[in-house]
């Protein structure tokens, strides 16, 4: 089987909130993700000091398979990450590669970053699939289920993470070019496998805070949230130098769902600052 890259930490830094869209985070470009994320407000700690559990649902899409060029698209929920400063991710999703040859693979993993990304064999994916992915923390165990819809294959695991220990100040939905990195911790994005368009749909998130839980879509009030475009020119608008591009739509009316799509067409939103990049690893363990 190919070697697949590792699911990269965050990479997107707050560019704060843009006043003409209430809570909303202004757009940032991404040489990784493209999705959106929400954030804790500080005047919303009763009920969202940090987040507990992010959910999200989605059509396992097909690939384009270029010539003699391995590409990679990741597609997960996760809870963290998000900081430049971020030590820990908790993720779970399915991912399309492309090899050499012009092979094409569909499966699912998970990550605990900084350990290495899993692949989940016990649950087989493909092509029109219909895939369910959750995250939920509870003190320092973290536990990731992956359920194909379509099949009704379903895959959980729990794992304790002390040293560092989970980071759930973020809940992230998002479609990614996964990393390769060197020994001294450099990451460089790879090529983005051409998926066409995925849908994010059922996406919603728990915080629990001094006064209780509270469970909302990507666009709650308790919460501010914003959107990533991935683009490998560090730009939120497509330039035909773009090695990898991707677009996220505007939320739906009720804000559980939204659209990605490889390259540069489809609707945006307000635009604000750049963001930077941080480690990967490559894939260990299988499960």
């Amino acid at each position: 089987m190919l070697g697949l890259a590792g699911v990269v930490i965050a990479v997107a830094a707050a560019a704060g909130v843009s006043s003409a869209f209430g809570n909303a985070i202004r757009n940032q470009a991404s040489p990784n993700w493209a999705g959106w994320v929400a954030l804790p407000q500080a005047s919303s700690q009763r009920l969202a000091n940090h987040f507990t559990t992010v959910s999200g649902s989605w059509i396992q899409p097909t690939g384009v398979c270029p010539k003699h060029r391995s590409t990679f698209a990741a597609f997960w929920v996760g809870l963290g990450g998000y900081s430049l400063h971020a030590k820990a991710l908790e993720q779970v999703g399915s991912e399309v590669d492309c090899s050499r040859t012009g092979q094409l693979f569909s499966y699912a993993w998970y990550e605990f970053v900084p350990a290495a990304p899993v692949t989940i064999h016990t649950v087989k994916i493909r092509a029109g699939d219909s895939v369910t992915a959750t995250v939920h923390e509870s003190s320092d165990r973290v536990t990731v289920s992956f359920t194909n819809n379509t099949t009704g294959s379903i895959y959980r695991h729990t794992r304790t993470m002390r040293n560092p220990a989970p980071d759930t100040s973020a809940a992230d939905w998002i479609t990614e070019a996964p990393s390769n990195c060197d020994g001294a911790g450099h990451c460089k994005p790879l090529l983005l496998t051409n998926f066409g368009q995925i849908g994010f749909t059922a996406a919603s998130a728990t915080s629990i805070g001094y006064g209780g839980r509270h469970t909302g879509a990507i666009d709650d009030p308790l919460w501010n949230y914003g959107e990533i475009v991935l683009s490998s020119n560090g730009s939120l608008h497509y330039s035909p130098t773009e090695k990898s591009y991707a677009l996220p739509s505007l939320l739906n009316v009720d804000g559980t769902s939204f659209n990605v799509r490889y390259g540069p067409i489809g609707p945006t939103g307000p635009t604000g600052p750049t963001a930077g990049i941080g480690p990967t690893g490559a894939t260990g363990a299988s499960a």
